[in-house]
């Protein structure tokens, strides 16, 4: 692996920790420069194949779950070093990963409105996060840049720190959005916007809580992003079908001890 990318190396307990430390504080962690170009070239060739060349495909499918099922390059990232190290301390116990989804953004579109990734954890009477509680993880994604995300046209991942602990989510919250119609811009959040551009390879980390979204992509190219889903071990799979849902023997039958615990062989626990 490059010497020049991140991925791939383990970092020290001190940075580990500082990482750790900003994201209980802000919900998020951008990282740039985290896989090689190889590696980013390999994952957005392997989305092409499942989901069909995109000159040809315009109108198809966008997004594919379970990538790593039929791409060796998705499933390198589940225990991909620092990131798999950052995420067994971030939550602090056994964890898995309970999704790898990836997905296009053709020109114009995007999934621009502002949202959390599930109902809020924690409610508030005031709206004001407390000033005296760290917030357990219980899920995060980690989200690839699969192309150079640099400037604003090119649609990057927005956060408003701090945002998971609003215990609400954001006003008129929408999954997906027509161009930037729900937005934060001209509320009283506007000034708390923060944007993370960077080259194809880059991460970022956020809590499922944080208040997020991914720019409209205003460029003439197609958008390519790959996640992966850090949960604790009471966290289930989001793999289709769900309730009859059979991984593939090829997937874990080389696997490691760390692999396999990751891909959700779970020891036995509290319930079960």
């Amino acid at each position: 692996m490059s010497t020049d990318s991140l991925g791939g190396h383990k970092a020290s307990d001190v940075q580990i920790d500082a990482w750790v430390e900003q994201f209980d504080r802000d919900g998020f962690v951008f990282l740039a420069n985290v896989l090689p170009p190889e590696l980013v070239q390999e994952l957005r060739d392997d989305l092409d194949t499942v989901l069909g060349d995109p000159a040809e495909n315009v109108d198809g499918p966008r997004l594919h779950k379970a990538m790593f099922e039929s791409s060796r390059a998705n499933l390198s990232l589940f225990d991909l070093e620092p990131v798999v190290t950052f995420a067994e301390r971030l939550i602090g116990e056994e964890i898995v990963v309970f999704h790898n989804n990836s997905f296009r953004t053709f020109p114009g579109g995007g999934i621009s409105g502002w949202h959390q990734d599930d109902r809020p954890h924690l409610l508030t009477t005031d709206g004001k996060p407390p000033p005296n509680i760290r917030m357990p993880v219980l899920f995060f994604n980690a989200s690839y840049y699969l192309t150079d995300v640099t400037s604003m046209d090119d649609g990057p991942t927005q956060v408003l720190p701090g945002s998971h602990l609003f215990g609400s989510p954001p006003p008129d919250a929408r999954f997906y959005s027509e161009g930037d119609r729900h937005n934060l811009e001209g509320t009283e959040y506007e000034s708390m916007i923060h944007t993370c551009p960077g080259p194809a390879g880059s991460l970022v980390m956020f809590n499922n809580q944080l208040w997020h979204r991914g720019g409209p992509n205003r460029t003439d190219r197609m958008r390519y992003v790959t996640q992966v889903g850090y949960g604790r071990r009471i966290i289930g799979p989001m793999y289709p079908p769900f309730m009859n849902y059979e991984m593939p023997e090829h997937v874990y039958q080389n696997a490691d001890e760390r692999l396999h615990r990751l891909l959700g062989f779970k020891h036995s626990g509290a319930y079960g």
